[in-house]
């Protein structure tokens, strides 16, 4: 059963949220239009917000504007974001809705490594450990960030990288990669289809952050034909579930 909300500090915080996005600035008009809400009560709402500085008056135009102390609870919170811990909640939900291993994953060097795990409930789950690294070529969260890095950071990778056959799948050369990081970055997802190890399917969505900056990639794997079996539905999946854990770690959708 849903908590009853207190009305005006519903009504303050609808106030704060009309500035997200390309609006600076708002006269009293305006957001007692928006809201629509009485003149008087938004003249309140704004006298409280603006005497705790959520929000300012310009003393030009007499419209309103955020202030500074959002700024400082936001950069506070900006600073204090524990990736890992913000993701977790979201590896569990996305490993019991699936029944397959989830991971997330961080990039340095050319490699991914795993620094978190849940384990599925199905049957063959991936024997991967914390602490293991892939190439980034030849892994779904590999793949990730390599579509999504920087064109002139990209080139320096693929110019160190030495395509090793870790299965009969695994990519074998630098077109055939420039082709997958493509198709990630169209569709927003990879897939790694045995290409890490013979047997196993993964699908990985990105992290992104403030700034839209990848943090992190999040993956979903098991056996190739159980997971192939559902695949539009794992990929929903991973998409929504990364998409949830980009909000938690300070990404706003433009």
């Amino acid at each position: 059963m849903a908590q009853p909300l207190l009305q005006s500090v519903d009504n303050a915080l609808r106030v704060l949220e009309l500035f997200e996005g390309a609006i600076r600035e708002l006269s009293l008009t305006e957001i007692a239009r928006r809201l629509s809400l009485g003149k008087s009560t938004v003249h309140r709402l704004l006298a409280t917000l603006e005497a705790r500085e959520f929000v300012e008056q310009n003393p030009e135009s007499g419209r309103y504007r955020l202030g500074v102390r959002l700024v400082h609870i936001g950069a506070y919170k900006l600073s204090n974001i524990n990736v890992i811990e913000e993701c977790r909640p979201i590896l569990e939900e996305l490993a019991g809705i699936t029944g397959e291993s989830t991971h997330l994953s961080f990039y340095t060097g050319g490699r991914t490594t795993f620094v978190d795990k849940v384990k599925g409930s199905n049957p063959a789950f991936m024997a991967s450990m914390i602490g293991d690294t892939t190439p980034a070529y030849a892994s779904a969260p590999g793949k990730i960030f390599l579509a999504f890095m920087p064109r002139d950071e990209l080139e320096a990778v693929l110019r160190h990288i030495e395509f090793q056959p870790r299965t009969p799948y695994t990519i074998n050369n630098r077109v055939q990669l420039l082709e997958q990081l493509e198709t990630v970055r169209q569709a927003g997802y990879a897939e790694d289809q045995q290409e890490g190890d013979e047997g196993l399917v993964c699908f990985a969505a990105p992290i992104w952050g403030y700034e839209n900056k990848i943090l992190a990639s999040m993956s979903v794997g098991g056996a190739a034909s159980r997971m192939n079996s559902r695949r539009d539905s794992l990929v929903r999946d991973i998409i929504a579930a990364a998409a949830n854990a980009s909000k938690r770690c300070g990404w706003h959708s433009p």
